[in-house]
């Protein structure tokens, strides 16, 4: 078992979830999956963290990692409306996020850039045109991206999605988690 997954088989033990509960919107009681496997629970870690430092601001993080077939994922769900201010948030959640989760694993983003990557999953009823776009492009079989995210490709993760929740369910939770 090589040192990155050591260190993330530490990070369950202490910031275990489910995919499931990751996911929860707590503000309207929604779940975007119902996936029960066991993931981390990026928020806690941070807070852990946070609490460990006496911070005096929490930092901004992701919800979930996950390692699976020798890739770790790191996801982000948002059930409302994503406009300018909340892509910037997202955008400062990867920055920290990236800087907690390098810190962990004893690694550099050259690392991060070829085995990270980051998914954004969003509830397309909530983003009016961008539900229309999804659609044409499930129909063209193609990846729709709607809020800029697919810059940080091969800059800092080796692959970015962004995906609405069926797209979650079938092209990520079916594959890797099943």
């Amino acid at each position: 078992m090589n040192n990155y997954v050591q260190k993330y088989n530490e990070l369950i033990q202490d910031f275990g979830d489910t995919l499931k509960n990751t996911s929860l919107d707590i503000a309207n009681t929604c779940y975007m999956t119902m996936n029960t496997t066991a993931v981390v629970n990026f928020d806690n870690f941070k807070r852990s963290i946070a609490k460990k430092l006496h911070l005096p601001a929490t930092p901004k993080s992701c919800d979930t990692l996950c390692y699976e077939n020798g890739q770790f994922f790191l996801i982000e769900f948002k059930n409302g409306k994503i406009g300018k201010a909340e892509i910037h948030q997202i955008r400062e959640k990867i920055f920290e996020s990236l800087l907690l989760l390098t810190e962990k694993l004893n690694v550099t983003i050259d690392y991060t850039r070829k085995n990270l990557t980051f998914i954004l999953v969003y509830n397309d009823s909530a983003q009016g045109r961008h539900k229309i776009n999804s659609h044409l492009s499930q129909k063209a079989k193609t990846t729709c991206t709607h809020f800029g995210l697919t810059n940080f490709k091969r800059i800092y993760f080796n692959d970015v999605f962004e995906m609405n929740i069926n797209e979650f369910e079938r092209n990520f939770v079916a594959i890797y988690f099943p």
